[in-house]
Protein backbone atom coordinates (compact mmCIF):
# COMPACT_ATOMS: atom_id res chain seq x y z
CA UNK A 1 0.00 0.00 0.00
CA UNK A 2 1.31 3.50 -0.56
CA UNK A 3 2.27 5.72 2.30
CA UNK A 4 -1.22 7.77 3.04
CA UNK A 5 -3.62 5.56 0.89
CA UNK A 6 -6.58 5.56 2.60
CA UNK A 7 -7.12 1.96 4.72
CA UNK A 8 -9.02 -0.46 2.83
CA UNK A 9 -8.26 0.57 -0.88
CA UNK A 10 -6.28 -1.91 -3.30
CA UNK A 11 -3.32 -0.33 -4.76
CA UNK A 12 -3.24 0.31 -7.96
CA UNK A 13 -1.80 -1.89 -10.48
CA UNK A 14 1.64 -0.70 -11.28
CA UNK A 15 1.65 1.21 -8.28
CA UNK A 16 5.21 -0.74 -7.86
CA UNK A 17 6.67 1.38 -10.38
CA UNK A 18 6.20 5.00 -9.08
CA UNK A 19 8.43 4.01 -6.06
CA UNK A 20 12.21 4.09 -5.85
CA UNK A 21 13.94 1.20 -4.20
CA UNK A 22 14.56 3.05 -0.81
CA UNK A 23 10.64 3.20 -0.64
CA UNK A 24 10.33 -0.51 -2.03
CA UNK A 25 12.91 -1.76 0.55
CA UNK A 26 11.39 0.67 3.38
CA UNK A 27 7.61 -1.17 2.56
CA UNK A 28 8.68 -4.43 2.99
CA UNK A 29 10.59 -3.51 6.44
CA UNK A 30 6.90 -1.77 7.74
CA UNK A 31 5.47 -5.56 6.20
CA UNK A 32 8.01 -7.39 8.39
CA UNK A 33 6.86 -5.53 11.43
CA UNK A 34 3.20 -5.58 10.83
CA UNK A 35 3.43 -8.59 10.75
CA UNK A 36 5.28 -8.62 14.31
CA UNK A 37 2.39 -6.94 15.68
CA UNK A 38 -0.32 -8.52 14.18
CA UNK A 39 0.80 -11.43 15.73
CA UNK A 40 0.82 -10.26 19.09
CA UNK A 41 -2.61 -8.59 19.02
CA UNK A 42 -4.63 -10.99 16.68
CA UNK A 43 -5.54 -13.26 19.63
CA UNK A 44 -7.48 -10.17 21.24
CA UNK A 45 -10.15 -10.04 18.58
CA UNK A 46 -13.38 -11.14 19.12
CA UNK A 47 -14.46 -14.95 17.37
CA UNK A 48 -17.03 -12.10 15.00
CA UNK A 49 -13.71 -10.04 13.94
CA UNK A 50 -11.17 -12.55 14.18
CA UNK A 51 -12.91 -14.20 11.41
CA UNK A 52 -12.76 -11.53 8.18
CA UNK A 53 -9.52 -10.74 9.91
CA UNK A 54 -8.11 -13.98 9.56
CA UNK A 55 -9.61 -14.03 5.87
CA UNK A 56 -7.35 -10.79 4.68
CA UNK A 57 -4.39 -12.64 6.21
CA UNK A 58 -5.19 -15.84 4.18
CA UNK A 59 -5.52 -13.21 1.18
CA UNK A 60 -2.00 -11.62 1.84
CA UNK A 61 -0.64 -15.13 2.53
CA UNK A 62 -1.58 -16.28 -1.04
CA UNK A 63 -0.45 -13.49 -2.70
CA UNK A 64 3.33 -14.22 -1.40
CA UNK A 65 3.57 -16.98 -3.87
CA UNK A 66 4.28 -14.40 -6.52
CA UNK A 67 7.36 -13.07 -4.14
CA UNK A 68 8.37 -16.47 -4.14
CA UNK A 69 8.45 -16.91 -8.20
CA UNK A 70 10.20 -13.08 -8.12
CA UNK A 71 12.50 -14.01 -5.81
CA UNK A 72 13.65 -17.70 -7.61
CA UNK A 73 13.71 -16.10 -10.92
CA UNK A 74 15.91 -13.32 -9.93
CA UNK A 75 18.46 -15.61 -8.48
CA UNK A 76 18.20 -18.19 -11.09
CA UNK A 77 22.28 -17.80 -12.21
CA UNK A 78 22.89 -18.68 -8.22
CA UNK A 79 20.79 -21.90 -7.80
CA UNK A 80 21.58 -25.30 -8.92
CA UNK A 81 20.72 -26.43 -12.62
CA UNK A 82 19.49 -30.16 -11.04
CA UNK A 83 16.03 -29.72 -9.85
CA UNK A 84 16.98 -31.80 -6.66
CA UNK A 85 19.93 -29.37 -5.82
CA UNK A 86 17.52 -27.00 -6.51
CA UNK A 87 15.28 -28.26 -3.41
CA UNK A 88 18.09 -29.02 -1.38
CA UNK A 89 19.54 -25.35 -1.70
CA UNK A 90 16.04 -23.32 -1.25
CA UNK A 91 15.38 -25.28 1.90
CA UNK A 92 18.85 -24.46 3.46
CA UNK A 93 18.57 -20.50 2.11
CA UNK A 94 15.30 -19.83 3.56
CA UNK A 95 15.54 -22.32 6.35
CA UNK A 96 12.21 -24.35 4.95
CA UNK A 97 11.26 -28.03 4.84
CA UNK A 98 12.16 -29.62 1.52
CA UNK A 99 8.59 -29.97 0.53
CA UNK A 100 8.04 -26.00 1.46
CA UNK A 101 11.04 -25.76 -1.35
CA UNK A 102 9.91 -28.06 -3.40
CA UNK A 103 6.21 -26.52 -3.78
CA UNK A 104 7.70 -22.99 -4.20
CA UNK A 105 10.00 -23.97 -7.30
CA UNK A 106 7.47 -25.84 -8.79
CA UNK A 107 5.52 -22.38 -8.83
CA UNK A 108 8.61 -20.64 -10.22
CA UNK A 109 7.78 -21.93 -14.23
CA UNK A 110 3.30 -20.65 -13.84
CA UNK A 111 4.21 -17.46 -11.85
CA UNK A 112 7.15 -15.90 -13.65
CA UNK A 113 6.31 -12.29 -15.14
CA UNK A 114 8.68 -12.72 -17.84
CA UNK A 115 9.90 -16.01 -19.97
CA UNK A 116 12.71 -17.56 -18.72
CA UNK A 117 15.95 -16.25 -20.81
CA UNK A 118 17.00 -18.60 -24.11
CA UNK A 119 13.80 -20.48 -23.52
CA UNK A 120 11.54 -21.48 -26.55
CA UNK A 121 7.91 -20.81 -26.93
CA UNK A 122 6.72 -24.41 -26.09
CA UNK A 123 8.79 -24.83 -23.25
CA UNK A 124 7.33 -21.33 -21.64
CA UNK A 125 5.62 -22.37 -18.95
CA UNK A 126 4.06 -19.23 -17.73
CA UNK A 127 0.08 -18.77 -16.66
CA UNK A 128 -0.47 -15.10 -16.51
CA UNK A 129 -3.80 -15.39 -15.83
CA UNK A 130 -3.33 -18.05 -12.98
CA UNK A 131 -0.76 -15.59 -11.86
CA UNK A 132 -3.75 -12.67 -11.74
CA UNK A 133 -5.42 -15.17 -9.43
CA UNK A 134 -2.68 -15.57 -7.09
CA UNK A 135 -2.05 -11.75 -6.90
CA UNK A 136 -5.47 -11.24 -5.98
CA UNK A 137 -5.36 -13.74 -2.96
CA UNK A 138 -7.97 -16.12 -4.47
CA UNK A 139 -5.63 -19.03 -4.92
CA UNK A 140 -2.32 -19.61 -3.80
CA UNK A 141 1.42 -22.07 -4.17
CA UNK A 142 -0.82 -25.30 -3.10
CA UNK A 143 -3.06 -24.48 -5.86
CA UNK A 144 -0.52 -23.65 -8.08
CA UNK A 145 1.57 -26.74 -7.15
CA UNK A 146 -1.16 -29.30 -8.43
CA UNK A 147 -2.23 -27.42 -11.78
CA UNK A 148 1.40 -27.40 -12.29
CA UNK A 149 1.07 -31.44 -11.75
CA UNK A 150 -1.77 -31.74 -13.70
CA UNK A 151 -0.49 -30.72 -16.73
CA UNK A 152 3.35 -32.61 -16.33
CA UNK A 153 1.38 -35.75 -15.69
CA UNK A 154 0.26 -35.21 -19.52
CA UNK A 155 2.55 -36.43 -22.23
CA UNK A 156 5.38 -33.61 -22.68
CA UNK A 157 4.39 -33.13 -26.04
CA UNK A 158 1.34 -31.55 -24.68
CA UNK A 159 2.50 -29.50 -22.02
CA UNK A 160 2.42 -26.08 -23.47
CA UNK A 161 -0.84 -26.24 -25.59
CA UNK A 162 -2.76 -27.99 -22.12
CA UNK A 163 -1.42 -25.33 -19.71
CA UNK A 164 -2.46 -22.26 -22.10
CA UNK A 165 -5.75 -23.70 -22.36
CA UNK A 166 -6.34 -24.59 -19.20
CA UNK A 167 -4.97 -21.03 -18.68
CA UNK A 168 -7.91 -19.33 -20.74
CA UNK A 169 -10.48 -20.91 -18.31
CA UNK A 170 -8.08 -20.34 -14.65
CA UNK A 171 -10.86 -17.78 -13.47
CA UNK A 172 -13.41 -20.83 -13.95
CA UNK A 173 -11.17 -23.51 -12.42
CA UNK A 174 -9.83 -22.03 -9.37
CA UNK A 175 -13.15 -20.69 -8.48
CA UNK A 176 -15.63 -23.80 -9.41
CA UNK A 177 -12.97 -26.40 -8.50
CA UNK A 178 -11.57 -27.42 -4.66
CA UNK A 179 -7.95 -26.96 -4.41
CA UNK A 180 -7.85 -30.60 -3.06
CA UNK A 181 -9.60 -31.64 -6.26
CA UNK A 182 -7.20 -29.73 -8.75
CA UNK A 183 -4.93 -32.51 -8.73
CA UNK A 184 -7.24 -34.56 -10.67
CA UNK A 185 -7.24 -32.03 -13.31
CA UNK A 186 -5.09 -34.57 -15.72
CA UNK A 187 -8.33 -36.40 -16.19
CA UNK A 188 -10.24 -33.33 -17.44
CA UNK A 189 -7.63 -32.23 -19.49
CA UNK A 190 -7.10 -35.07 -21.39
CA UNK A 191 -10.87 -35.76 -22.27
CA UNK A 192 -10.62 -31.98 -23.27
CA UNK A 193 -8.17 -32.48 -25.41
CA UNK A 194 -8.51 -35.61 -26.69
CA UNK A 195 -5.19 -37.08 -25.53
CA UNK A 196 -5.05 -41.03 -25.81
CA UNK A 197 -3.63 -42.80 -22.58
CA UNK A 198 0.10 -43.31 -22.87
CA UNK A 199 -0.18 -46.55 -20.84
CA UNK A 200 -1.07 -50.09 -21.45
CA UNK A 201 -2.22 -53.05 -19.72
CA UNK A 202 1.06 -54.52 -20.11
CA UNK A 203 2.85 -51.82 -18.63
CA UNK A 204 0.58 -51.22 -15.83
CA UNK A 205 1.12 -55.02 -14.73
CA UNK A 206 4.92 -54.47 -15.27
CA UNK A 207 4.83 -51.50 -12.37
CA UNK A 208 2.48 -53.69 -9.79
CA UNK A 209 4.12 -54.40 -6.32
CA UNK A 210 3.27 -53.79 -2.99
CA UNK A 211 5.91 -54.46 -0.10
CA UNK A 212 5.82 -54.74 3.67
CA UNK A 213 8.70 -52.62 4.98
CA UNK A 214 10.62 -54.26 8.11
CA UNK A 215 9.10 -53.59 11.85
CA UNK A 216 9.74 -50.51 13.30
CA UNK A 217 10.31 -49.37 17.02
CA UNK A 218 6.80 -49.82 17.63
CA UNK A 219 6.26 -52.56 15.80
CA UNK A 220 4.29 -51.17 12.87
CA UNK A 221 5.46 -52.09 9.32
CA UNK A 222 4.73 -49.73 6.71
CA UNK A 223 2.58 -50.73 3.19
CA UNK A 224 4.00 -48.94 0.25
CA UNK A 225 3.36 -50.09 -3.94
CA UNK A 226 1.50 -49.96 -6.52
CA UNK A 227 -1.70 -51.46 -7.34
CA UNK A 228 -3.59 -52.57 -10.45
CA UNK A 229 -7.03 -49.98 -11.14
CA UNK A 230 -9.00 -53.23 -10.54
CA UNK A 231 -7.11 -53.95 -7.26
CA UNK A 232 -7.86 -49.86 -6.36
CA UNK A 233 -11.57 -50.42 -7.09
CA UNK A 234 -12.05 -53.52 -5.56
CA UNK A 235 -10.55 -51.40 -2.13
CA UNK A 236 -12.55 -48.34 -2.92
CA UNK A 237 -15.41 -50.50 -3.18
CA UNK A 238 -14.26 -52.35 0.56
CA UNK A 239 -13.64 -48.72 2.10
CA UNK A 240 -17.31 -47.65 0.70
CA UNK A 241 -18.90 -50.73 2.41
CA UNK A 242 -17.09 -50.84 5.42
CA UNK A 243 -14.42 -48.27 6.14
CA UNK A 244 -17.50 -45.42 6.34
CA UNK A 245 -17.98 -44.41 10.74
CA UNK A 246 -19.28 -47.36 12.56
CA UNK A 247 -17.94 -49.95 10.24
CA UNK A 248 -17.37 -53.74 11.47
CA UNK A 249 -18.45 -51.77 14.94
CA UNK A 250 -21.71 -53.20 17.02
CA UNK A 251 -24.39 -51.45 16.40
CA UNK A 252 -24.86 -47.94 18.32
CA UNK A 253 -21.08 -48.03 18.75
CA UNK A 254 -19.39 -44.92 19.28
CA UNK A 255 -16.62 -45.01 16.46
CA UNK A 256 -13.39 -42.60 16.99
CA UNK A 257 -11.30 -44.00 14.78
CA UNK A 258 -9.92 -41.69 11.57
CA UNK A 259 -10.60 -42.91 8.59
CA UNK A 260 -7.33 -44.56 7.70
CA UNK A 261 -7.73 -46.48 10.82
CA UNK A 262 -11.74 -47.56 9.25
CA UNK A 263 -10.16 -48.78 6.12
CA UNK A 264 -7.09 -50.51 8.02
CA UNK A 265 -9.57 -52.35 9.76
CA UNK A 266 -11.66 -53.02 7.04
CA UNK A 267 -8.58 -54.09 4.82
CA UNK A 268 -7.88 -56.44 8.00
CA UNK A 269 -10.92 -57.87 8.12
CA UNK A 270 -11.34 -58.33 4.53
CA UNK A 271 -7.73 -60.47 4.35
CA UNK A 272 -8.97 -61.99 7.44
CA UNK A 273 -11.89 -63.63 6.29
CA UNK A 274 -10.41 -64.73 2.87
CA UNK A 275 -7.14 -66.19 3.55
CA UNK A 276 -7.48 -67.28 7.40
CA UNK A 277 -10.43 -68.97 9.31
CA UNK A 278 -13.99 -67.04 9.11
CA UNK A 279 -16.72 -66.15 7.18
CA UNK A 280 -16.16 -64.05 4.26
CA UNK A 281 -16.57 -60.39 4.38
CA UNK A 282 -19.71 -59.70 1.65
CA UNK A 283 -19.63 -56.55 0.27
CA UNK A 284 -23.21 -54.26 1.50
CA UNK A 285 -24.74 -53.44 -1.89
CA UNK A 286 -25.11 -56.88 -3.23
CA UNK A 287 -22.31 -59.82 -4.49
CA UNK A 288 -20.02 -57.12 -6.14
CA UNK A 289 -17.10 -55.63 -5.76
CA UNK A 290 -16.83 -53.73 -8.91
CA UNK A 291 -19.38 -51.83 -11.09
CA UNK A 292 -17.64 -50.40 -14.07
CA UNK A 293 -19.32 -48.17 -17.10
CA UNK A 294 -17.76 -48.16 -20.32
CA UNK A 295 -19.82 -47.14 -23.79
CA UNK A 296 -21.12 -49.90 -26.65
CA UNK A 297 -18.46 -48.30 -29.01
CA UNK A 298 -15.64 -49.47 -27.06
CA UNK A 299 -16.88 -52.47 -26.27
CA UNK A 300 -17.37 -53.07 -29.63
CA UNK A 301 -14.29 -51.85 -30.54
CA UNK A 302 -12.23 -54.70 -28.37
CA UNK A 303 -14.37 -57.26 -30.26
CA UNK A 304 -12.91 -56.25 -33.40
CA UNK A 305 -16.32 -54.87 -34.31
CA UNK A 306 -17.23 -51.11 -35.85
CA UNK A 307 -20.68 -50.01 -35.08
CA UNK A 308 -22.73 -47.85 -37.90
CA UNK A 309 -23.29 -44.40 -37.01
CA UNK A 310 -20.55 -44.54 -33.57
CA UNK A 311 -18.28 -42.30 -35.60
CA UNK A 312 -18.84 -39.18 -33.84
CA UNK A 313 -19.38 -40.92 -30.44
CA UNK A 314 -15.60 -40.90 -29.19
CA UNK A 315 -15.70 -40.62 -25.54
CA UNK A 316 -12.53 -39.65 -23.55
CA UNK A 317 -9.66 -41.84 -22.96
CA UNK A 318 -11.25 -44.49 -25.44
CA UNK A 319 -11.03 -47.80 -24.01
CA UNK A 320 -11.92 -47.20 -20.63
CA UNK A 321 -13.97 -47.82 -17.95
CA UNK A 322 -15.04 -46.31 -15.01
CA UNK A 323 -15.43 -47.76 -11.71
CA UNK A 324 -18.01 -47.05 -8.84
CA UNK A 325 -15.49 -46.44 -6.98
CA UNK A 326 -14.38 -43.66 -9.10
CA UNK A 327 -11.04 -45.80 -10.97
CA UNK A 328 -10.65 -45.97 -14.56
CA UNK A 329 -9.34 -48.98 -15.81
CA UNK A 330 -9.23 -50.32 -19.51
CA UNK A 331 -11.96 -51.99 -20.93
CA UNK A 332 -9.89 -55.05 -21.74
CA UNK A 333 -9.45 -55.46 -17.76
CA UNK A 334 -12.82 -54.40 -17.07
CA UNK A 335 -14.51 -57.62 -18.95
CA UNK A 336 -11.74 -59.88 -17.75
CA UNK A 337 -12.91 -59.57 -14.34
CA UNK A 338 -16.61 -59.49 -15.64
CA UNK A 339 -15.63 -63.44 -17.03
CA UNK A 340 -13.73 -63.81 -13.55
CA UNK A 341 -17.17 -63.34 -11.99
CA UNK A 342 -16.29 -60.46 -9.22
CA UNK A 343 -17.38 -57.47 -11.51
CA UNK A 344 -20.19 -55.80 -13.48
CA UNK A 345 -19.89 -54.12 -16.46
CA UNK A 346 -23.03 -51.52 -17.51
CA UNK A 347 -22.82 -50.82 -21.33
CA UNK A 348 -24.40 -47.16 -22.26
CA UNK A 349 -25.69 -46.18 -25.41
CA UNK A 350 -25.09 -42.89 -27.41
CA UNK A 351 -27.85 -40.95 -25.16
CA UNK A 352 -26.40 -42.33 -22.18
CA UNK A 353 -28.83 -45.32 -21.34
CA UNK A 354 -28.20 -48.67 -20.22
CA UNK A 355 -28.15 -51.38 -23.13
CA UNK A 356 -26.30 -54.39 -21.53
CA UNK A 357 -25.50 -54.94 -17.73
CA UNK A 358 -22.99 -58.22 -17.49
CA UNK A 359 -22.38 -59.79 -14.44
CA UNK A 360 -20.97 -62.63 -12.25
CA UNK A 361 -24.19 -63.42 -9.79
CA UNK A 362 -27.89 -62.14 -9.46
CA UNK A 363 -28.66 -59.21 -7.72
CA UNK A 364 -31.61 -58.31 -5.43
CA UNK A 365 -32.25 -54.44 -6.04
CA UNK A 366 -29.12 -52.89 -7.39
CA UNK A 367 -30.39 -51.81 -11.06
CA UNK A 368 -31.29 -48.31 -9.84
CA UNK A 369 -27.86 -47.90 -7.65
CA UNK A 370 -26.29 -49.48 -11.29
CA UNK A 371 -28.06 -46.86 -13.46
CA UNK A 372 -26.95 -43.72 -11.51
CA UNK A 373 -23.63 -45.30 -11.95
CA UNK A 374 -23.52 -45.04 -15.75
CA UNK A 375 -25.74 -41.34 -15.58
CA UNK A 376 -24.03 -39.51 -12.75
CA UNK A 377 -20.63 -41.32 -12.07
CA UNK A 378 -20.99 -40.00 -8.23
CA UNK A 379 -22.06 -37.00 -5.64
CA UNK A 380 -24.13 -34.69 -8.06
CA UNK A 381 -24.05 -31.78 -5.03
CA UNK A 382 -21.65 -28.46 -6.21
CA UNK A 383 -17.97 -29.11 -4.53
CA UNK A 384 -18.67 -32.42 -4.14
CA UNK A 385 -16.13 -35.43 -5.68
CA UNK A 386 -17.63 -38.67 -3.99
CA UNK A 387 -17.97 -41.92 -6.19
CA UNK A 388 -20.91 -43.89 -6.36
CA UNK A 389 -19.77 -46.25 -3.95
CA UNK A 390 -19.36 -43.51 -1.33
CA UNK A 391 -22.63 -41.86 -1.60
CA UNK A 392 -26.37 -42.74 -0.87
CA UNK A 393 -29.01 -42.31 -2.82
CA UNK A 394 -31.32 -39.46 -2.68
CA UNK A 395 -34.82 -38.47 -3.62
CA UNK A 396 -34.53 -35.29 -5.66
CA UNK A 397 -38.76 -34.63 -4.95
CA UNK A 398 -38.97 -36.12 -1.15
CA UNK A 399 -41.39 -39.03 -0.53
CA UNK A 400 -43.26 -36.98 1.41
CA UNK A 401 -43.98 -34.54 -1.28
CA UNK A 402 -45.36 -36.89 -3.54
CA UNK A 403 -41.87 -38.06 -5.13
CA UNK A 404 -41.48 -41.94 -6.57
CA UNK A 405 -38.33 -44.14 -5.93
CA UNK A 406 -37.74 -43.83 -9.74
CA UNK A 407 -34.19 -43.22 -11.79
CA UNK A 408 -35.52 -39.90 -12.84
CA UNK A 409 -36.23 -39.05 -8.90
CA UNK A 410 -32.96 -40.53 -8.10
CA UNK A 411 -29.27 -39.16 -7.77
CA UNK A 412 -26.44 -39.64 -5.97
CA UNK A 413 -25.57 -37.65 -2.91
CA UNK A 414 -22.14 -37.91 -0.79
CA UNK A 415 -23.51 -38.04 2.74
CA UNK A 416 -22.48 -34.86 4.66
CA UNK A 417 -24.45 -32.80 1.83
CA UNK A 418 -26.99 -35.49 1.94
CA UNK A 419 -27.91 -34.70 5.96
CA UNK A 420 -27.89 -30.87 4.73
CA UNK A 421 -30.51 -31.31 2.45
CA UNK A 422 -34.04 -30.31 3.86
CA UNK A 423 -37.14 -32.72 1.93
CA UNK A 424 -39.55 -30.69 3.02
CA UNK A 425 -38.74 -27.39 0.90
CA UNK A 426 -39.09 -24.76 3.91
CA UNK A 427 -35.91 -23.92 5.36
CA UNK A 428 -33.94 -21.45 3.84
CA UNK A 429 -30.56 -22.27 5.33
CA UNK A 430 -30.20 -25.78 3.66
CA UNK A 431 -29.95 -26.96 0.57
CA UNK A 432 -33.14 -28.23 -1.93
CA UNK A 433 -33.48 -30.39 -4.64
CA UNK A 434 -35.34 -29.83 -7.69
CA UNK A 435 -36.37 -32.20 -10.86
CA UNK A 436 -35.96 -29.60 -13.87
CA UNK A 437 -39.39 -29.85 -14.59
CA UNK A 438 -40.53 -28.78 -10.90
CA UNK A 439 -38.81 -25.44 -11.68
CA UNK A 440 -40.17 -22.09 -13.32
CA UNK A 441 -38.74 -20.53 -16.49
CA UNK A 442 -37.04 -21.72 -19.23
CA UNK A 443 -36.37 -25.69 -19.12
CA UNK A 444 -33.10 -26.77 -17.88
CA UNK A 445 -31.47 -28.62 -20.47
CA UNK A 446 -28.02 -29.20 -19.17
CA UNK A 447 -29.19 -30.54 -15.29
CA UNK A 448 -30.69 -33.73 -14.02
CA UNK A 449 -31.17 -32.48 -10.92
CA UNK A 450 -31.15 -28.79 -9.74
CA UNK A 451 -29.41 -27.74 -6.38
CA UNK A 452 -30.76 -24.55 -4.67
CA UNK A 453 -28.21 -23.08 -2.23
CA UNK A 454 -28.68 -22.21 1.25
CA UNK A 455 -29.56 -18.38 1.36
CA UNK A 456 -30.61 -18.20 -2.45
CA UNK A 457 -33.74 -16.72 -3.52
CA UNK A 458 -36.21 -19.62 -3.48
CA UNK A 459 -39.39 -17.70 -3.89
CA UNK A 460 -39.65 -18.74 -7.62
CA UNK A 461 -37.28 -21.43 -7.73
CA UNK A 462 -36.26 -20.08 -11.14
CA UNK A 463 -33.64 -21.93 -12.17
CA UNK A 464 -33.27 -20.73 -15.02
CA UNK A 465 -31.64 -17.46 -13.56
CA UNK A 466 -28.09 -17.71 -12.56
CA UNK A 467 -27.90 -16.77 -9.13
CA UNK A 468 -30.28 -20.03 -8.51
CA UNK A 469 -27.97 -22.73 -10.61
CA UNK A 470 -25.39 -24.72 -8.67
CA UNK A 471 -24.01 -27.45 -10.37
CA UNK A 472 -20.69 -29.47 -9.68
CA UNK A 473 -17.85 -28.68 -11.33
CA UNK A 474 -15.77 -31.85 -9.98
CA UNK A 475 -13.00 -32.74 -12.40
CA UNK A 476 -12.92 -36.72 -11.59
CA UNK A 477 -16.59 -36.64 -13.03
CA UNK A 478 -15.89 -35.24 -16.37
CA UNK A 479 -15.64 -37.77 -18.30
CA UNK A 480 -18.08 -40.25 -16.87
CA UNK A 481 -19.69 -41.83 -19.78
CA UNK A 482 -22.92 -40.56 -19.33
CA UNK A 483 -21.93 -37.34 -18.42
CA UNK A 484 -20.14 -37.26 -21.70
CA UNK A 485 -22.69 -37.94 -23.92
CA UNK A 486 -24.99 -35.59 -22.82
CA UNK A 487 -22.39 -33.25 -23.75
CA UNK A 488 -22.23 -34.44 -26.99
CA UNK A 489 -25.52 -34.37 -27.49
CA UNK A 490 -26.38 -30.94 -25.86
CA UNK A 491 -23.43 -29.45 -28.44
CA UNK A 492 -25.01 -31.05 -31.31
CA UNK A 493 -28.16 -29.62 -30.32
CA UNK A 494 -26.70 -25.89 -30.28
CA UNK A 495 -24.80 -26.80 -33.22
CA UNK A 496 -28.36 -27.31 -35.45
CA UNK A 497 -29.87 -24.19 -33.80
CA UNK A 498 -27.01 -21.89 -34.54
CA UNK A 499 -27.53 -23.29 -38.09
CA UNK A 500 -24.27 -25.67 -38.55
CA UNK A 501 -21.49 -23.91 -38.09
CA UNK A 502 -18.48 -25.08 -36.94
CA UNK A 503 -18.34 -28.20 -35.49
CA UNK A 504 -18.24 -27.71 -31.45
CA UNK A 505 -15.71 -30.12 -29.62
CA UNK A 506 -17.41 -31.74 -26.44
CA UNK A 507 -13.77 -31.92 -25.12
CA UNK A 508 -12.89 -28.29 -26.46
CA UNK A 509 -11.47 -26.11 -23.94
CA UNK A 510 -14.46 -24.44 -23.54
CA UNK A 511 -15.69 -26.92 -21.66
CA UNK A 512 -11.99 -26.53 -19.43
CA UNK A 513 -14.69 -24.28 -16.57
CA UNK A 514 -17.88 -23.28 -17.88
CA UNK A 515 -19.05 -26.20 -20.08
CA UNK A 516 -19.03 -28.50 -17.48
CA UNK A 517 -22.91 -28.41 -16.37
CA UNK A 518 -24.42 -30.86 -17.79
CA UNK A 519 -27.84 -33.22 -17.71
CA UNK A 520 -28.12 -36.08 -16.02
CA UNK A 521 -24.70 -35.17 -13.34
CA UNK A 522 -26.06 -32.09 -11.38
CA UNK A 523 -22.45 -30.67 -12.20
Amino acid sequence: MRPNQPQGQEPSKGLNQALSVSQILDLITQFEALSRLVVDCFGDLSPVHMRDAYALIERARKRLAIVDAEYLAALAPEIPSSNHRKVAWLAEESHISRAEARQRISCLGRLRKEAEPFSSKSDDERMPALRDKVSEGVVGADAVQKIDKAVKDLPKSEHARVAQALDEHASEVVTQVRVDDLGALSHRLRAMLGLDDPYTDEDRQRLRGVKVGPQRADGMSRLTGLITPHFAAMLKRLQADYGRPGGLLEEGAKDERAPEQRFHDALEAAVDAGFGIGATLKPVRGTTSVVTVAHISDIAKIAGVKLQGTDGWKLPGAGKAISDGGVRMSIAEAIEKVAAGNSFLQVLGDKGQSLFLGRSQRLGTMAQYLALCGEEGGSSAPGKATPPAMCDMHHIESWARGGGTDISNLTFVDPGTHRKIDDNRSNDKSWWTLRPDECEGEPVESERVVWIEPGKDRKTNDSSEEKNRNSNQDSNAFDNPGRWLRRILRQKGVKRNQGDKDDADPGGAGGCGADVDDEGGGR
